[in-house]
């Protein structure tokens, strides 16, 4: 019944956000319709909103769909992610995108500070992403979290007056729900976090041994057409969204 209860919110809270986002921006992110019949390609296609790290022309690709909130997420950046950068994105190997998945008010929030934080550029970027995952416990979990990442903004270097105009960026929080959207509708992440390489998805916190064997398999030109299952969030969940739950006003 709690996982019920939990799993009801989740979703809530992706209907209602996205369609505040759709239904109060002005800019042309809001204006641009849903998009219902995309392929898994056209989801995973690198745009220039997407944050990235590593060559640009690597041969393979991993997308991340990650909650600011989620424990396992936190447990792969803080434990994982700096090997991972070390031997395949920083040599060239890996192009790492980092996509949003925000599974509650406090995720998105937290994923609209490091957004705005990366209008600078992806390592200001990731400097906001790893001082919210190693600090998760908090702020994710706090009534007062806003007032907490105002405090983690302002020694990142970001003004008050700033923060709160990131806070208020409908068209950031609308582009971020509409990643969200198309994630859960066309890819089918059901958990956070979730790894696309090169177009397979793998689910769960994976360690670097289970990465390394999956991306070296992809540089030997092995490339399973089913994904491995790893170990899966089962407290941060969200079912396929629908039509009736998205606002396109």
């Amino acid at each position: 019944m709690k996982k019920l209860i939990t799993l009801f919110a989740v979703v809530l809270f992706s209907f209602n956000s996205f369609a505040i986002a759709q239904s109060e921006v002005s800019g042309s992110d809001a204006e641009k319709p849903l998009e219902e019949n995309l392929t898994v390609e056209q989801v995973l296609e690198v745009t220039e909103n997407d944050i990235f790290l590593g060559d640009e022309n690597a041969p393979v690709t991993i997308v991340e769909y990650a909650s600011m909130s989620c424990p396992h997420c936190a447990q792969f950046h803080n434990d994982t992610f700096d090997d991972l950068k070390t031997k395949y994105i920083d040599t060239g190997k890996v192009k790492f995108v980092f996509r949003d998945f925000p599974l509650d008010e406090p995720a998105l929030r937290g994923a609209m500070l490091s957004r705005c934080a990366g209008k600078e550029g992806s390592e200001s970027y990731l400097k906001y992403l790893k001082v919210l995952f190693s600090t998760q416990q908090n702020w994710a979990p706090k009534k007062n979290y806003i007032e907490v990442l105002s405090n983690i903004a302002k020694l990142g270097g970001m003004k008050g007056e700033e923060f709160e105009a990131c806070m208020a960026d409908k068209e950031v929080e609308t582009r971020i729900m509409t990643g969200k959207y198309y994630a859960a509708k066309f890819l089918e992440i059901r958990s956070t976090p979730s790894f696309y390489i090169n177009g397979v998805l793998h689910r769960g916190a994976q360690n670097m041994k289970y990465l390394s064997e999956a991306i070296d398999g992809v540089l030997k030109g092995v490339n399973a057409d089913i994904s491995v299952e790893g170990e899966e969030n089962t407290e941060g969940e969200a079912e396929e969204p629908t039509e009736e739950g998205v606002s396109e006003e």
